[in-house]
């Protein structure tokens, strides 16, 4: 039991990695592109998917680039990688003590 919850927190933590590292990208485009004429920001939008952690789709929007609102993206994003790493890391290391209880 121990074993699928240690592999439903990495499946979980890697969908989070996967939507912060998609998300950032979304919100450096849109910076990269705010002088193109008609450029419109897109939208990164995350799901949960219970059991199976995070999903993030992108869509385009009828707005043009608001940097403020990106570079405030960016950090949440660059936040939310580092807190999914150190939920990557944590489980690691309770697998490792579980794996050391076990033998």
């Amino acid at each position: 039991m121990a074993s699928m919850s240690m592999t439903a927190a990495f499946v979980t933590a890697v969908s989070g990695l996967q939507a912060n590292a998609e998300r950032f990208s979304v919100a450096a485009t849109n910076v990269v592109n705010t002088n193109s004429t008609e450029f419109k920001a897109r939208l990164a939008s995350s799901i949960s998917q219970v059991p199976n952690g995070v999903s993030t789709s992108v869509s385009p929007s009828d707005q043009t680039v608001d940097v403020a609102r990106e570079f405030i993206g960016m950090i949440e994003a660059q936040i939310g990688y580092s807190v999914n790493a150190e939920v990557i890391e944590t489980t690691r290391q309770m697998t490792g003590t579980l794996l050391d209880v076990v033998a």
